[in-house]
């Protein structure tokens, strides 16, 4: 894994996550959801999520969130900055599947483990990338009591991006398609059927050549990434910087 070396494991409170619950009939989420977002929800278990997106219809991405089934509920878990693009494309389809979304008071805390690690109950794994994850606790019931080490937000961050899950923020929506950004690799299910986008988002998969894509790089001097374009946000820890930089693929060194 490159930059595996960066990893972090532990568990941290994650500040400035949204935490959405769709209401509705199970399956009537479920159907809500897989004709809209880029993931296969029919995957999702109690203990096994999934990161996700919303792409418009030429295929660009909207914003990145979390989903999750906890204790008979479907939550989106996303940056609260892209709460509102979430909220305001889904509220066009909600009353058609007689669903409602609201926003919950929860505390949002991410655990970072080795891959084969003994998990909690109510623990649901994210994102699994050879010997690591990363899982999400939703705490609806006060302060969250846990026996692991404790990480920084930003170690949270940056293991994601070590994991190849390049994030966008807010300001950047509509401007890459998952291709362009590796997402199409952890947060697209072309396989699941029709969704918001997928057209495009197919032919790019099957038939296109991506010139263009995105790695982290981690560096202590800006001068060594100006060639690159940024996505998302950079960390910093350990003296160094992290970012997510887009580029021709013969651009980047070996």
């Amino acid at each position: 894994m490159l930059n595996s070396e960066f990893l972090k494991y532990g568990a941290v409170y994650l500040e400035g996550i949204t935490v959405i619950h769709l209401d509705g009939d199970f399956d009537s989420v479920l159907e809500l959801l897989q004709g809209q977002v880029t993931s296969d929800c029919s995957k999702v278990t109690d203990q096994l999520g999934q990161a996700s997106s919303l792409c418009d219809e030429k295929g660009f991405i909207l914003c990145n969130f979390d989903i999750i089934f906890d204790r008979k509920k479907w939550l989106i878990v996303i940056d609260e900055t892209s709460k509102h693009i979430f909220l305001n494309e889904m509220a066009k389809f909600l009353p058609f599947y007689k669903v409602s979304s609201k926003i919950i008071n929860a505390q949002t805390i991410g655990i970072s483990r080795k891959k084969n690690d003994e998990m909690l109950p109510n623990e649901h794994i994210i994102l699994q990338f050879e010997g690591a994850s990363l899982s999400l606790i939703i705490n609806e019931n006060g302060q969250y009591q846990h026996e692991q080490d404790q990480i920084k937000h930003s170690n949270w961050c940056i293991n994601r991006k070590i994991m190849n899950d390049h994030q966008i923020i807010a300001d950047e929506m509509g401007k890459y398609r998952p291709h362009e950004v590796g997402q199409y690799l952890i947060r697209v299910s072309l396989k699941k059927g029709c969704f918001k986008g997928q057209e495009i988002i197919a032919r790019m998969e099957y038939l296109g050549k991506v010139k263009k894509e995105t790695r982290l790089i981690a560096y202590s001097n800006k001068n060594e990434i100006s060639q690159f374009s940024i996505v998302g946000q950079t960390y910093q820890d350990q003296g160094k910087f992290f970012s997510s930089c887009l580029e021709k693929i013969d651009n980047f060194c070996s």
